[in-house]
C-alpha cells in the first residue's frame, strides 16, 4: 500500500470510528424462503466407437479356428458311410466386408479312405480340394461378444474328386458334394464358435468402465469430489467398410458430490449386460450435477477463517464468524464482526459461473437491505469493500480445471491396463459449458455440461 492510499485509508478509518462510536448493528435476518426450483437429475453419456480392422479379425479367426473342421479327434476321421474322412482347412481364412455382411473364404481339402483300400486312415493325399465362400452379418450380444450366423454361399473346385478304376478316371463330385452338404452346418458352426469365443468387447471396454467410477476432485481447496455411478452400456449394430468394422457404444451414468478431505471409495459397479440399440449418438454428453450443502460450505469457511484473514480495515474490524444459508433466491452470508462494529451483518449475492476461470463464485455481493438500514450512519464503502473481498474468496469454488481432466484420466487408466497395449483411446474433442445454478433450502446446485468425442481403436484383438 503506497503512502497516499495509506493516508486516505487512515482518514477513512478515523471518520468511521467517530461515526460508529461502538455501534452494535443487529438487523433482522433475511428469511430463508424463496428458493429456485430444483435442477432435475439427468443422465450423462460417454459415447464413442470401438473399431478394429478386418485384418485383425482375419488374424484372430485364423489363430482360433482349428484346421480340422470335420473328423477331428479320430485317427480314421469322421464316419461317412463306408469311407472315413476329414475336412481340413488347408490355408488361411480371408475376410472382406460388403453389403453389411462379412464375407469369408477358405481353401478346404477332403481327405478320404480310398474305396476298396485296406488302409484304416484317410489317404495323405487329399481326395479333392475346393475354395469355399461364406457370409454372415455381425451382431453384438448381451454378453459382450460379436456373434455371426455363418452361411455357405458357393465354392469353386481347386482339385475335383476323381478315382481311377480299371484304368479309367471316374468323377466323384456328387459324392464329395453330398459329404460336404451333410456336414455344411458343422463347418459353419466351427467358424461361428471361433468368432464368438474370442472377440470379446467386454475386455476392451472394462478399463473405461472402471475409470469412470473413480471419484474426481473438482475443487482441491474445499475437498469437493464428483462421484460418477455408471448405469448401463448400449451398443449399436456393427457396420464396416473395406478396412475396418465399427460398433458404437454409449455408457450412461449419474453423478453426485461429496465434500471431504480424503478420496471417497468408488462403488465398483460390475459391468452389466450389454443393451442393443438401433442407433446411438456419437457425441459424449456429460451432465454433471453437483450439490454443495450449506453445512459443508460453513465448515470450509470456519477452516478458512484463520487469524491472518479475519482482519479487515487494517485490523479495525474482525470477522468472528461467517455462515451461509439460502433465501430470496440468493446466498445469504451471516457475518459476526467485532472491533469498530460489534454485531451481525448480512450480505447476499447470487452464485454464478465465471466462464473465464470455470469457477462458481458469488457475484455482486452486497449488504442486505436490513443491514444497510442499521449502518445508515457509516460510510459503508470501506466496511463493505473489505468484507466483500474476504468473503468472496471463501465462496469461490473451482468447477472446471479438474473436470476438464476427465478425458485425460479415462485415457490414462485405459492405456495403463492390459487392454491399453492392444488398443488406442483417442479423445478427439472436448467442450466444457456451465449450465445452471439453483439456490435450494439445503445447498447450492450446479449443473455443468461436458461434450466430447471418444474413440477406441483396436490394434490387436
Amino acid at each position: 500500500m503506497n503512502l497516499p492510499t495509506l493516508i486516505r485509508t487512515a482518514v477513512g478509518l478515523l471518520t468511521v470510528l467517530l461515526l460508529t462510536h461502538c455501534q452494535k448493528p443487529n438487523p433482522q435476518p433475511p428469511k430463508a424462503e424463496g428458493f429456485d426450483p430444483p435442477i432435475p437429475a439427468d443422465t450423462s453419456y460417454l459415447a464413442g466407437p470401438i473399431a478394429f480392422t478386418l485384418k485383425e479379425l482375419e488374424t484372430k479367426i485364423n489363430q482360433e479356428l482349428d484346421p480340422v473342421l470335420v473328423g477331428k479327434g479320430s485317427s480314421g476321421g469322421k464316419a461317412g458311410g463306408l469311407f472315413p474322412f476329414r475336412v481340413v482347412r488347408s490355408g488361411p481364412v480371408r475376410v472382406q466386408y460388403a453389403n453389411n455382411q462379412i464375407r469369408l473364404s477358405a481353401p478346404l481339402q477332403l481327405f478320404i479312405t480310398t474305396p476298396f483300400s485296406s488302409a484304416k486312415v484317410p489317404d495323405q493325399k487329399p481326395f479333392c480340394a475346393l475354395d469355399v465362400n461364406f457370409q454372415s452379418p455381425l451382431t453384438v450380444t448381451e454378453d459382450w461378444r460379436l456373434a455371426s450366423r455363418i452361411q455357405f454361399v458357393d465354392y469353386q473346385w481347386i482339385e475335383e474328386p476323381e478315382i481311377k478304376f480299371l484304368g479309367k478316371e471316374i468323377s466323384l463330385t456328387r459324392f464329395a458334394q453330398n459329404i460336404l452338404d451333410r456336414h455344411q452346418s458343422s463347418i459353419e458352426k466351427a467358424i461361428d464358435s471361433a468368432i464368438y469365443k474370442e472377440l470379446r468387447l467386454d475386455q476392451l471396454i472394462q478399463p473405461v468402465w472402471k475409470s469412470i467410477q473413480q471419484p474426481l476432485l473438482i475443487d482441491r481447496s474445499y475437498g469437493l469430489w464428483l462421484i460418477p455411478k455408471p448405469l448401463r452400456v448400449e451398443a449399436s449394430p456393427v457396420h464396416g467398410n473395406r478396412e475396418r468394422l465399427t460398433t458404437h457404444l454409449r455408457i450412461a451414468f449419474t453423478t453426485s458430490t461429496k465434500l471431504q478431505a480424503q478420496k471417497p471409495q468408488p462403488e465398483n459397479v460390475p459391468l452389466p449386460v450389454l443393451q442393443k440399440r438401433e442407433q446411438l449418438p456419437q457425441m459424449s454428453d456429460l451432465r454433471l450435477l453437483s450439490t454443495i450443502p450449506y453445512a459443508d460450505i460453513n465448515r470450509m469457511i470456519a477452516r478458512s477463517l484463520t487469524d491472518k484473514n479475519r482482519k479487515v480495515l487494517l485490523g479495525a474490524l474482525t470477522i468472528k464468524k461467517a455462515t451461509v444459508y439460502g433465501g430470496q433466491k440468493a446466498l445469504i452470508i451471516k457475518t459476526e464482526v467485532g472491533g469498530l462494529l460489534d454485531g451481525t451483518l448480512y450480505l447476499r449475492g447470487r452464485p454464478s459461473f465465471d466462464t473465464t476461470t470455470n469457477t462458481l463464485r458469488v457475484q455482486n455481493l452486497d449488504f442486505d437491505p436490513g443491514t444497510v438500514r442499521t449502518l445508515a450512519r457509516i460510510p459503508g464503502s470501506l466496511v463493505h469493500d473489505g468484507l466483500v473481498k474476504i468473503l468472496e474468496s471463501f465462496l469461490t469454488v473451482s468447477l472446471g480445471g479438474e473436470i476438464e481432466m476427465i478425458p485425460h484420466q479415462i485415457s490414462q487408466s485405459f492405456h495403463q491396463g492390459e487392454t491399453g497395449r492392444k488398443t488406442r483411446l483417442d479423445i478427439q474433442s472436448f467442450r466444457f459449458t456451465p449450465q445452471k445454478v439453483a439456490i435450494r433450502p439445503d445447498g447450492i446446485q450446479a449443473l455443468i455440461r461436458v461434450q466430447s468425442k471418444v474413440a477406441v481403436q483396436v490394434k490387436q484383438l
